[in-house]
């Protein structure tokens, strides 16, 4: 789940809890029906509730879709042959290249992110990396290795290798 996924949930989880705290006021009679009567009575005929009410679906709508994993591709497909379609689990790759790159010395914590573009995958690694190692070196043997792993074991080129050191640390 991104970032504006994250905001969107957030918002609509607080937008939900104040809900929740005025359904159990009104419920409880500490907020009086003719006061809710009231306000009921001003919504019709006003624009501004229309518009809340459709932003409210969509942000409903997309946090559904977000849910159930409907965003983004789960499967990588490799190529076609005559006997059938050959994919392979998105996951599996990106657990694969993971692995391809805490097997580099000095590098661990590493996960990967895969997709296919056009004929091709584009990966990003983000891992850690321990102090007193050159990382554009290692970062050129990380780039060479999952390159010809990649190629040898699934028979697909890999257009872009994005590597992100998020800590610089020694081993735990």
């Amino acid at each position: 789940m991104g970032i504006p996924d994250r905001i969107i949930l957030t918002l609509y989880t607080i937008l939900m809890a104040v809900f929740a705290v005025f359904l159990i006021l009104f419920t409880l009679q500490i907020i009086s029906p003719t006061t809710v009567y009231a306000f009921c009575s001003t919504v019709p005929g006003r624009w501004e509730y229309a518009v809340g009410g459709v932003v409210l679906l969509l942000v409903s709508l997309r946090l559904l879709v977000t849910g159930l994993g409907g965003t983004g591709i789960s499967t990588l497909a490799l190529g076609e042959e005559k006997d059938g379609k050959i994919s392979v689990s998105k996951s599996a790759v990106e657990d694969f290249v993971a692995e391809l790159s805490n097997d580099i010395y000095g590098v661990h914590n590493a996960k990967a992110a895969a997709k296919m573009v056009e004929s091709a995958l584009n990966i990003r690694i983000s891992a850690s990396i321990e102090p007193g190692i050159n990382i554009p070196d290692t970062t050129d043997e990380m780039k060479q290795a999952i390159r010809k792993s990649v190629f040898s074991t699934l028979g697909v080129e890999i257009k872009d290798i994005e590597v992100f050191f998020k800590h610089i640390q020694a081993k735990k």
